[in-house]
């Protein structure tokens, strides 16, 4: 028998069950770098490029890119726990973020993070309010397959990645 729960921690408990890819997003504003880590990326449209993940209204990331003028979407590699973990901190500042990690920064000014399976340089489409968060609905300007490598994915309160191949069965 399950407990009685509220909607919301209901939800929580059916979305552990779908596994969901990791990406840091990582952007310039005019106050400095800063990074997060999503955990709702997808893509959205191929004509135009869109891709669109969530991000909290209260999160310091939710400013900085309300005043990018572009980022950058890393899916990251199942060899990038920590890197992930890094960017889930919402106590540190931009400069923190970035003080004790390798990047460079590319022709646009963004920041990359090496080792990632896949870049995808963006500028921001629209911004919808959802509940406590904002959905980012983003450009695709380029993507980019930088390493070849299993991506990253969360499942169940636990990183994983992609298993073995099933087939259907015919009937």
């Amino acid at each position: 028998m399950q407990s009685v729960q509220t909607k919301g921690e209901a939800l929580r408990e059916v979305m552990r069950q779908v596994p969901s890819p990791v990406t840091v997003v990582t952007m310039r504003t005019p106050e400095g770098l800063r990074g997060v880590t999503i955990g709702s990326f997808t893509s959205v449209s191929l004509e135009p490029p869109l891709i669109s993940f969530n991000v909290q209204r209260a999160s310091q990331a939710h400013l900085a890119l309300q005043t990018a003028e572009a980022f950058a979407v890393h899916v990251l590699s199942e060899a990038q726990v920590d890197l992930s973990n890094h960017f889930a901190r919402p106590d540190r500042t931009g400069e923190e973020q970035f003080a004790s990690i390798e990047y460079r920064v590319d022709t646009h000014g963004l920041p990359i993070l090496p080792g990632a399976v896949a870049v995808l340089r963006c500028r921001p489409y629209a911004f919808y309010e959802a509940g406590d968060h904002d959905l980012v609905l983003g450009e695709v300007l380029e993507a980019t397959l930088e390493a070849p490598a299993a991506a990253l994915l969360y499942h169940n309160r636990a990183y994983r990645t992609v298993g073995a191949e099933v087939t259907a069965n015919r009937f």
